[in-house]
């Protein structure tokens, strides 16, 4: 039997929401596919190492200097960084954000505050 922290944890999967770890950059699937040389396959081409989920596509570093360099990279083949993807961090949360994923916190420790990332539910 799982504790009720866990299970929360696990809805939150089943739901589409990723983990933030080290640095993360989460990009929607859909803003690849529309703006990115070959869609989401032409990504994971070039990035084979990014996880990749039904909504979501995230590339994570450990060094900020390296995570921007791949940002640049991504952004110099046309994808519209602004538009479709956002940027975190395991321990300071969100440093750039996009209107469509939502980056939040699921608990409240000092040192891990459990950061995640899913699409935001858009309604008009």
């Amino acid at each position: 039997m799982y504790d009720l922290e866990t299970l929360k944890y696990m809805n939150l999967r089943a739901s589409g929401a990723v983990r933030i770890v080290f640095l993360t950059a989460v990009f929607t699937r859909a803003g690849v596919q529309a703006g990115y040389p070959g869609g989401v396959s032409g990504f994971r081409k070039d990035y084979p190492y990014a996880r990749l989920d039904r909504e979501l596509l995230t590339i994570s570093t450990m060094s900020s200097g390296e995570l921007g360099d791949i940002l640049d990279a991504i952004a110099a083949k046309g994808l519209d960084l602004p538009s479709c993807c956002a940027v975190a961090d395991v321990f300071a949360g969100p440093f750039e954000e996009c209107a469509a994923i939502e980056i939040f916190s699921t608990r409240d420790g000092f040192l891990d505050r459990g950061w995640m990332a899913r699409l935001r539910n858009v309604t008009a």
